[in-house]
């Protein structure tokens, strides 16, 4: 191996490291890894070329003993200290096959070619997703634990911070990329998709235009910065947008689907989405757009008329599990509002089901008889309510009153529980009700379909729990962009890690949890293992491997990876990687 130096027709030279070889008595080569133009390189090392010079001879004499077996001078007394110092992290290569299978590496470097900057944008977006994953935190902190990795991915931190500019430019290319290949890859359903809404806060006071304080999905007085998030029928994210923390989530939706059907080609598009979404001008626009919905109906604030149809028992048909269900279709007028601002009134007939389980009155009754207890005890103490209690107890209370902003003010005006209110939510407990466009869609399909709604509720708890998306450290609005779209990324490929396992079909062992006998795989455990696959360094050449367990050991068997190796030299290790881009 050695360094060559390429002439390009730009007048730059690039520097890679070639592999010079014989073939049938002819002297060939082989580029192995392209370093960057000389003129860049500069700007990082003060001698480049004796620089990666040096590297060349390692890597040549690394390959020189690979073939050799491993000897290691162990000391038997060294003892195990509290913490390893220098893991690297090896669990990245699994998302690293994905991210190439989905030819992001190609559509940075398609997008590079036509720039003119001093740093790699698809080497910088990997090490933002794959410690986004296995690492989260800031972009100071990926940058500086990026050794944990086999790959030096961003020559300074100035350059990552520059690099969100750029990312930000590509977010809608990027997404629509990543749309095509999931499609081409894994197959994508896209009759369906999962719509719903979260925010997330910045530890700022002052808001801007996107950074503004609204209603907290935490209850947190920060500025916010609200995302609306399109899954799949698989539950893979489909496409994503931002506004800002004020504003209304029920005109988020029609934004994104008409964005998402135009770049994506899409003809029709059935909606399933909670009850905050299920508003006359979502229903009026998808049916004006050709689309449908699925929406989940408030019993408790619903009109008369439906109150007694869900209350009327004789025309359920039991599921022998403890529920019944029955529906209708029913037809509608609606009053929206146009594009134009202008009112119009349209003749909906939709199809209404509705379901009960005794298993959910259960839980409903257990929740409410809590919030009443706590009701019940802050009437003793009245300085006691706060503003989160208006989200729970408080709404038991009658006689309390609040300031502009939501909080709870001491009067003298009597406070006692609200018995009538309590009694009319009793009659509903175990019932729930929804709403769709699909006339001819099966009760069950219908309900199995808007049960879907919990993967969008996942991936929102594994972005915020698992990946720690929030608080947000970024301040630019073009930064708080990429952020996401980083995050975005690093859900997709967790999620298609997800996907693959569990489409694997692995017979379940013992403790783990099953279905029919397979074994199914969360994203959480998935992300918990693959960031203790770790390893230390021993020698001057190799690395021990100090954690497996069952989860590993089934994505070495689908993924066909080698992962159960206890010693690797750094030559392999290199390979392994380099196997993962291919």
């Amino acid at each position: 191996m050695y360094v060559k130096k390429n002439s390009c027709k730009n007048g730059r030279i690039l520097l890679t490291f070639t592999h010079g070889y014989r073939e049938n008595g002819k002297l060939k080569q082989k580029n192995i890894e392209t370093l960057g133009y000389l003129d860049e390189l500069e700007k990082i090392y003060a001698d480049p070329i004796a620089h990666f010079r040096e590297i060349a001879k390692q890597r040549t004499a690394e390959k020189a003993l690979e073939s050799e077996p491993i000897h290691l001078d162990l000391d038997p007394a060294a003892e195990i200290g509290q913490f390893e110092i220098g893991l690297k992290n090896l669990g990245y290569a699994v998302f690293e096959k994905i991210y190439h299978e989905l030819g992001i590496h190609t559509f940075f470097q398609r997008h590079e070619n036509r720039l003119n900057i001093d740093f790699n944008l698809n080497a910088i977006f990997r090490l933002l997703v794959y410690s986004r994953i296995l690492d989260p935190g800031s972009k100071k902190q990926a940058y500086d634990n990026q050794s944990q990795f086999f790959e030096t991915m961003a020559p300074s931190l100035e350059s990552v911070y520059r690099s969100l500019d750029y990312y930000d430019r590509f977010n809608l290319d990027l997404q629509a990329w990543l749309n095509e290949a999931v499609k081409n890859q894994y197959g994508r359903n896209q009759e369906y998709a999962y719509y719903d809404v979260t925010n997330y806060y910045f530890e700022i006071d002052e808001e801007d235009e996107l950074r503004r304080r609204g209603p907290s999905k935490e209850h947190r007085p920060n500025p916010l910065v609200q995302m609306g998030l399109l899954l799949d029928s698989q539950g893979l994210p489909l496409a994503y947008h931002l506004f800002p923390g004020n504003g209304s989530e029920k005109l988020s939706l029609n934004p994104l689907l008409s964005r998402t059907k135009e770049e994506y080609g899409l003809s029709r598009l059935v909606v399933v989405a909670d009850k905050g979404l299920n508003c006359v001008d979502n229903i009026a626009y998808q049916l004006v757009q050709g689309n449908g919905y699925i929406y989940s109906q408030s019993i408790r604030a619903a009109d008369q008329e439906f109150k007694q149809y869900v209350l009327e028992q004789s025309s359920y048909r039991k599921n022998g599990d403890n529920s019944r269900c029955k529906s209708r279709i029913y037809p509608k007028e609606i009053t929206f509002t146009n594009a134009e601002g202008k009112k119009k009134k349209i003749r909906v007939d939709q199809k209404q089901v509705v379901f009960y389980s005794q298993d959910y009155a259960d839980q409903a009754r257990y929740e409410r008889n809590r919030t009443v207890a706590k009701a019940r005890k802050y009437l003793q103490n009245a300085s006691g309510l706060t503003r989160v209690l208006a989200y729970s107890a408080a709404s038991y209370i009658q006689g309390l009153q609040y300031d502009k902003d939501g909080e709870i003010i001491e009067t003298k005006a009597k406070l006692y529980l609200d018995e009538a209110r309590i009694r009319e939510e009793e009659q509903y407990d175990g019932y729930y009700a929804i709403v769709t466009s699909e006339l001819t869609m099966s009760d069950a399909d219908i309900i199995e379909t808007y049960h879907g709604l919990w993967k969008i509720e996942e991936t929102f708890k594994i972005s915020k729990s698992d990946f720690k998306t929030r608080p947000i450290y970024v301040s630019l609005e073009t930064h708080i962009e990429a952020h996401f779209l980083t995050c975005f990324v690093a859900l997709l490929l967790t999620r298609i890690l997800e996907l693959r396992m569990n489409k694997a079909g692995l017979p379940a062992v013992e403790t783990c949890p099953q279905k029919a006998g397979k074994r199914l795989f969360s994203a959480f455990e998935l992300i918990e293992s693959l960031r203790k696959y770790t390893c230390s360094h021993v020698s001057e050449n190799v690395y021990n491997f100090h954690y497996t367990d069952p989860v590993i050991r089934s994505i070495e068997q689908v993924f066909l990876m080698d992962l159960n190796k206890r010693f690797r030299k750094r030559g392999d290790i290199r390979k392994f990687i380099a196997s993962m881009k291919k």
